[in-house]
Formats: structure tokens, sequence, C-alpha cells
């Protein structure tokens, strides 16, 4: 009997202090008298918990009803708790990280490499898109909650790959969900969107995944010169695997399909001139290895965009003042919670979008002067921190060059390892890529 309280003890003091840990990092102090049961449980047994038996005032049918629903119940609330406090599945759906990345990858990521994001909007049918088939909500925003993150195990890092909610997702064409919004309004008016398709208007938990790598972390000064990356003045180390658009010149004839399986390439990704037997495709530092010897490759020169001196409305920020491109970009200040910076009409539509949309400022310009919620204003310190992406697929990625930072409460986690793939343009029983699987992520 002795042995018998001592144990009791132990398991008390065991899932109390489990149960200690788990609500303070979620920070609800107010079920943190739990503890008290738990400890009736073991050991006061005031509650006369043997003595509470469904089974009596149910027949055995129903009682074996309510017991399997239980147990679904449970297994569903284990798997959302888990999918939205520690590790989430994940699907590679463009190539804009290959070779990094395939499209028909699936990945877990990390929701505690930087704190699991609470949701904002709990009212939403679970394991589902934001959109269903009749391109209706599924979710509803009569309840609302603050963005809270819960501590996690570190804070991003330059060159981590990290999924996130869509910054310029909040907006959605319905008709064209697979486009920009911000894009179509500027070939197009908004006036005319909103006339002729349907407009829906999305929180930030409830945006569209993108998943990139981070270049650039608050305070940062990112820079891309001749489609070389610099931050903070110091060149960008290339991964093997990271993709540019390459100009290939050949002898006579077009790559042979067996060149093509050595870099892992299809026709239809490879656009071929016959008058000069010029290739134009996508090949990373290890793909150039493999083929730049062939007696066949007569040339091999990266593809670099010039500055343009016209204005390009499809680059961030989508100003004519700025004649940036994908390849000449910047130099361009990443903004970290707390700093300060000048403001003033030249750098107003780099930082306008963070200040009015994700921080929750009116702004205004009056007579050449900047006022913000209707003071006056030449400087403004930012109230969170903010990250720049790009895809290592550098020449085919919708990345920040296009549509500008990623704030520190879209961040949805890292991407740890790729646990299944597949090739999605082969049938099944040779689309395994089974060399990819249980492959960390780097």
């Amino acid at each position: 009997m002795q042995s018998a309280g001592k144990i009791n003890w132990i398991k008390a003091f065991a899932f109390s202090f489990l149960y200690l840990i788990f609500f303070s990092w979620m920070e609800l102090w107010i079920i943190l008298p739990g503890i008290v049961l738990i400890f009736d449980a073991f050991i006061t047994h005031f509650i006369p918990w043997k003595k509470i038996r469904l089974k009596k005032y149910f027949s055995e049918k129903i009682f074996s009803i309510i017991r399997w629903s239980l147990a679904v119940v449970i297994a569903f609330i284990l798997s959302l708790a888990i999918r939205s406090l520690f590790i989430e599945a994940y699907k590679i759906p463009t190539p804009s990280m290959e070779k990094t990345l395939m499209v028909g990858d699936y990945l877990f990521v990390s929701k505690l490499a930087y704190g699991p994001k609470l949701p904002n909007t709990p009212l939403a049918f679970p394991f589902m898109p934001n959109l269903l088939p009749n391109g209706r909500k599924s979710y509803s925003e009569k309840l609302s909650l603050p963005y809270k993150r819960l501590k996690g195990l570190g804070k991003v890092k330059r060159n981590d790959i990290v999924v996130f909610n869509f910054p310029e997702g909040d907006t959605v064409v319905v008709q064209y969900s697979g486009q920009n919004y911000y894009s179509l309004v500027r070939q197009y008016g908004r006036e005319y969107l909103e006339s002729h398709y349907d407009i829906i208007v999305h929180p930030v938990d409830m945006r569209d995944n993108y998943i990139k790598r981070c270049v650039g972390i608050p305070g940062d000064r990112v820079e891309i010169n001749k489609a070389n990356v610099y931050v903070n003045s110091v060149l960008l180390e290339e991964f093997s695997n990271q993709q540019f658009k390459y100009y290939l010149r050949t002898e006579k004839n077009k790559l042979s399909d067996s060149v093509l399986n050595l870099i892992n390439k299809k026709n239809q990704e490879v656009s071929y001139n016959p008058t000069n037997s010029l290739h134009t495709l996508s090949l990373s530092n290890n793909d150039i290895k493999l083929i730049q010897t062939l007696p066949e490759v007569k040339s091999i020169q990266r593809y670099v965009e010039p500055r343009v001196s016209f204005k390009n409305t499809e680059v961030f920020p989508h100003n004519s003042h700025y004649r940036w491109t994908a390849d000449n970009f910047g130099e361009i200040y990443i903004p970290a919670k707390g700093a300060t910076i000048e403001l003033n009409q030249e750098n107003l539509p780099i930082y306008k979008r963070l200040i009015q949309v994700y921080e929750n400022n009116k702004i205004e310009i009056i007579d050449g002067e900047i006022y913000i919620n209707n003071v006056l204003s030449r400087s403004y310190t930012f109230r969170m921190n903010y990250y720049f992406v790009l895809g290592d697929n550098r020449h085919n990625s919708a990345d920040s060059r296009y549509w500008g930072f990623v704030p520190e409460n879209h961040l949805v986690g890292k991407a740890t390892w790729i646990w299944f793939s597949v090739d999605p343009e082969k049938p099944f029983y040779k689309a395994l890529r089974i060399k990819r699987m249980f492959k960390s992520i780097k």
C-alpha cells in the first residue's frame, strides 16, 4: 500500500508538471487550477472518480456508440492540436524552389521552430482550404482573435526555408484565385475588377501558404546586382541546387533526351531556337558541371535582366522612381521591430503597405507632407519584424522582388524534411521519387 501511495504521488507530480509546462506555454493561466483535479484523482479522492460509471445509465449499444464517438473526437482534437502547435504537412505546388524542393514533394513544417501562431479565425472547417469548391469561404469571421505567437525554439535565420501566409493574399478575385489581385489591379484597375468579378478578402491566417528561402532578416540591407545577392554588402553564397535561367548553345541540334534526363529536365521546360541552336532553360551549378564538358555544348551563359529605363510595374515597389528588375534590385532596408526610419516621399512607396496595411495606420499626403493617423510624420518606428524572401529557382519565382516583405505575423513555420515525393506528371507506379524521401531540407 505504501509503495502504491508513492507511485500515486509520483504520477500526480509528473502529470501536474506537464500540465503546468503546457498551459504556461499556451499562457492559459485561467485553467491552471486544473492541477487540483489531477491531485484529487491520484491523492485526495474527494471526487468519487471510481464510482462515476456512464455504462449503468445507457444500454450496451448506446454506450458503445458514445465510447467510439469520444475516441474519434479525442483523436480529431489531438490531430488538430499537433497540426496547430507542433508540425504540419505541406505539399509543394509550384517550381519556384526547384531543385531544392520539387513539385510533388510532401514536407513537414515545424511550427515550434519560430513559435506556433494561434489562429486569428478559429471558426473554420479544419483541414480545408480557405475557399470551398463553390467559391465560398470555409471559415467565419464572427469570432476574430488578435495575433498571438507562442514561444518557439528560435528565430528565423538567414537562408532558412520558411512557410508563410502570402502577404498580398489578403484580397482574391474568385474567378482568378491563382493570380495576384494587386497585379490584376495594376493591369485592369480596381473599379473594373470590383464591377466584373467576385472579390474576397482573407484574414492573415486564412491566406494561401507560400514557401521561399529567407535571405534578409530584420535589420539587414539587401541588394541584388547582376543576379548576385548581397546582404549587408557581403555576397551571399549560392547553393548547389539553386537555379537560374541560362542561354545554352549547341553545335547543331537540340539537346538529346539523354542529356535532358541527365539534368532532370523535360522537353517542355526547354525553349529551342533551331536558327542558331540556342536553348533557354533553367540550370543549377550541379547541372552545369554535368553538361559543360559534353562535346555538343558550345557555350553556356547566365541570363541577367538589366536595369530598365522605363517603369516596371511588376517589380516591387511598383513605382516609377524605382527602375529595379528581378536581377538588379535595391539596396533595400529590411525593417526590424523598434527600428525608426526617416520617412519621405522617396522611400514611402517601399514602406507604405507595411505602415498602412500590416500595422494598421492611416496615411495621407497633404501638401507634399506625410501624415500618419492625422499627425505630420517625418519618421516611423516599426512595430513588427519583417523578412525578405527569394525562390531558389530565381527566374521562375514570385517572391519579395515582386510583392515586398513578409511580416512576422505571417510566418507559419520552418520546412524541415521531405517525407514523401512523387512526380505529378508520371503514372503512380513510376512516379515515386524514393531518393527524395526522408531527406532533410537545407
